[in-house]
């Protein structure tokens, strides 16, 4: 198991560090901007756009990795610091299973606000 968190903080550290400032910068930024087309405040756009399931798939990443090397550092963190509850099962199953925990909701909530739609 070692070696999959290792992987998830590995993604999760690449995403917040790339994806993330990306978004900001074209949905945030450069959409409002009018220098790229983004998705607008209306309803019809953003049901349009999370019908898309790549679009669903994109907001999961974007959103359950970053928690996953969160929960990866902050435990560390604790190690390093010299706290040895932080080594335990149950320091990893609060940081992780809360990672799991994001991750779960995220999918919950992709799935049941608005129908994927292939067409």
């Amino acid at each position: 198991m070692h070696l999959f968190w290792w992987f998830m903080f590995a993604q999760g550290g690449v995403i917040a560090a790339v994806l993330i400032p990306v978004h900001v910068l074209v949905q945030g930024i450069l959409g409002p901007l009018g220098i790229v087309p983004v998705v607008d405040r209306h309803y019809d756009t953003w049901v349009s756009m999370l019908g898309n399931p790549i679009v669903k798939l994109y907001l999961l990443v974007l959103i359950a990795f970053p928690f996953f090397h969160f929960a990866h550092r902050l435990r560390y963190l604790l190690v390093d610091l010299g706290l040895p509850a932080a080594k335990g099962v149950p320091a990893q199953a609060l940081f992780y299973g809360g990672a799991v925990g994001v991750t779960l909701v995220t999918i919950w909530v992709l799935l049941t606000t608005i129908p994927i739609s292939l067409g």
